[in-house]
């Protein structure tokens, strides 16, 4: 069994990479963001003051601290998300979504659930896609 539960990682990771150039192809056209930009947007968006601690959404996403730095930059020269220093403790920061950021997020997640639909349609089943679902969001587990 140990070959086949490595097959499903090697699937899982061809799989990953082409969902995420197709997804970003479309996303992109349409707002000039990509699918882990529109995660963390949107991560932002649901927090409580549209803001989280770095650490925090590092944990979040399933990134490093340093991967969300390198994550925010280019969101940050756009405007999209700002920092924050912490009133209470220098060494922490926020991200703060901004009003441009919100608005877009606004507009992609509406497209965002358009292409997700259009990659799944057809090639599974509700019941399937929930199965999936679950071994994914239980290897996603924190």
């Amino acid at each position: 069994m140990t070959q086949q539960h490595l097959e499903f990682f090697l699937d899982l990771n061809r799989a990953h990479a082409a969902a995420l150039r197709r997804f970003d192809a479309a996303l992109g056209g349409w707002h000039g963001i990509g699918l882990n930009d529109l995660h963390l947007l949107a991560t932002l968006d649901r927090a409580p003051g549209r803001k989280l601690r770095r650490v925090d959404l590092a944990r979040e996403l399933g990134v490093t601290p340093s991967g969300v730095t390198w994550m925010l930059r280019p969101l940050t020269k756009r405007r999209l998300v700002t920092s924050e220093a912490s009133a209470d403790d220098a060494r922490v920061a926020f991200a703060v979504l901004t009003e441009h950021g919100r608005r877009l997020v606004a507009e992609a997640l509406p497209s965002g659930r358009e292409i997700a639909r259009e990659l799944l349609e057809g090639h599974a089943s509700k019941q399937e896609l929930a199965q999936a679902a679950a071994v994914v969001g239980h290897l996603a587990a924190r």
